[in-house]
């Protein structure tokens, strides 16, 4: 009895040691503010398919407007390597990507997959941050930090 215990034991020892690590590689960094979508340098995020890019989070933060209630935003580090340059976006193929794949990552990322890796050799989805709309303004914070 004793033999079979220890071979469960070490099985899922095992097995637990074989996981891949998924954390994702972008660092936490605290991210809280609001954006008062009647400022004009926020317009395009008052219609559905608009976006804009902030200062914040790691690397930039891109938010885009899904259907006036639902609003995405992503850090634009690079989850490949989150020392290069910041990602922009492509509004053809709704992705964020490096313009120039010879000095970065080649992985594309998209904005309506919960930025899922599309394309490339990413293993990390983008990181992304809560946004809650408030009257007229969004509330964009990091999950870590988020509470109801």
């Amino acid at each position: 009895m004793k033999t079979k215990l220890l071979y469960i034991v070490v099985f899922f020892g095992f097995l637990l040691a074989s996981c891949e690590h998924s954390e994702q590689p972008v660092p936490a960094v605290s991210v809280d503010f609001y954006i008062p979508l009647g400022d004009a340098r926020f317009s395009a995020l008052q219609n559905p398919g608009g976006w804009c890019y902030v200062t914040g989070g790691y690397n930039g933060i891109f938010i885009y407007n899904l259907d006036c209630s639902t609003y995405y935003a992503y850090d634009r580090a690079c989850p490949a390597n989150r020392n290069h340059t910041a990602l922009v976006y492509n509004e053809k193929t709704h992705c964020l990507y490096h313009t120039d794949t010879d000095k970065n990552c080649d992985s594309q990322y998209s904005v309506l997959l919960q930025g899922a890796v599309q394309s490339g050799s990413s293993k990390y989805p983008l990181k992304k941050y809560q946004v809650r709309k408030e009257g007229d303004k969004l509330h964009v914070v990091n999950e870590t930090y988020y509470l109801d």
